[in-house]
């Protein structure tokens, strides 16, 4: 009788130890549903029209996923090596894909690496515009987007890149981009880009012998 009895309540304990994890599990979805429903209330309180709601509720899934998690609280929760290997594994592959970053010395790239910041577009989202500020480039993580210039059209899909010479050249962006499909990205600005470079002047020694367009670094 002893031994039924403790089974049950090795079996109960189980059970709810499961149930448990299982609940703990969920803890990013039902942040993530609590969220959008704050979202839709504050939406509904402004009286946006319905098809801007239903574009920021799909912003919002495609960019989280059905699970919120807030990445710049994670990052900052561990390390800074483990931070930097994090960011080295999400975004190396895509910056040495740029040719004027493939030879670049490895803690170069990891700096560059750490001043990207993560941006989702939506299908047929504007990311810029020709003649904007030349604000920032941009490496496509996942998705696909159509460059279009005066002469020609272009589109780009996971693993492409757009926007470099408004780092080399400060020049106004020369084409509208516009995305396909949700579009994944990241994107370094020009700041970023300029205050990691003077802290590597080996690396702004090569690009200035080696890029054939003229690039002012002040």
């Amino acid at each position: 009788m002893t031994s039924i009895v403790s089974g049950a309540l090795m079996y109960t304990v189980l059970v709810a130890n499961t149930v448990a994890l299982m609940t703990d599990a969920d803890i990013p979805a039902r942040i993530y549903k609590s969220k959008m429903n704050d979202l839709e209330e504050y939406m509904v309180f402004l009286k946006l029209p319905k098809a801007l709601r239903i574009r920021i509720s799909s912003y919002f899934q495609a960019r989280y996923q059905g699970k919120w998690y807030d990445e710049q609280d994670v990052l900052n929760w561990v390390s800074s090596s483990l931070r930097e290997e994090i960011l080295m594994i999400m975004c190396s592959g895509l910056v040495r894909k740029v040719p004027m970053f493939q030879n670049c010395d490895v803690n170069f790239i990891s700096a560059i690496v750490s001043e990207l910041q993560y941006e989702v577009f939506q299908e047929g989202d504007v990311i810029t515009t020709c003649n904007a500020p030349p604000d920032r480039m941009f490496f496509i993580e996942h998705g696909q987007v159509v460059v279009d210039t005066d002469s020609f059209q272009q589109e780009l899909c996971d693993g492409g890149y757009f926007g470099e010479k408004c780092l080399l050249t400060k020049i106004s962006w020369l084409a509208t981009v516009r995305a396909q499909t949700i579009c994944h990205l990241f994107s370094l600005s020009v700041d970023s880009f300029y205050r990691v470079l003077h802290a590597y002047p080996e690396v702004m020694t090569d690009l200035q012998r080696t890029t054939q367009n003229g690039i002012s670094f002040h």
